[in-house]
């Protein structure tokens, strides 16, 4: 059920859910049943896998529990273009922490909120919504920068 709502396709699935309701917190262990994959950088397919990093991201709420995703991200070696790459997960963008609908909410409330207000309603750091509009916006933010 939980694959399905988090919107997964294979190889990728939920292999287990932690509910803890004492810190109203919803984790989720994603799992990829893949053994060869196609190489991230070029493509090839039936491409060995040679580890997996631990990875996290910072879901929407689910029925108002903090949730996030953890995955033990597959890195490819190519036998074509000879680059050990990553696999990116299909839910975030490369290196954002977030899975992209929270993203997506995060800069649309940096939008009509002061980002301090805003990080505090995800119940997340400020920073890590200045890394978000530093991104998209291409210049450096500060805390004294106002979008608007």
């Amino acid at each position: 059920m939980f694959t399905s709502a988090l919107g997964l396709a294979a190889p990728w699935r939920v292999e287990k859910v932690e509910l803890d309701t004492a810190h109203r917190r919803i984790d989720f262990e994603l799992t990829c049943d893949g053994m060869r994959l196609i190489c991230p950088a070029c493509g090839l397919s039936d491409q060995g896998i040679c580890d997996r990093q631990k990875r996290d991201w910072r879901h929407l709420d689910f029925f108002q529990y903090e949730a996030w995703l953890h995955a033990q991200v597959p890195r490819i070696t190519c036998s074509g273009c000879a680059k050990t790459t990553q696999m990116p997960g299909p839910w975030a963008r490369e290196g954002s922490g977030f899975y992209a609908l929270f993203e997506a909410l995060a800069l649309s409330l940096c939008q009509e909120l002061p980002v301090r207000q805003a990080a505090a309603l995800l119940r997340c750091a400020d920073k890590q919504l200045w890394r978000r509009i530093e991104h998209y916006v291409g210049a450096p933010a500060s805390s004294t920068t106002c979008l608007r």
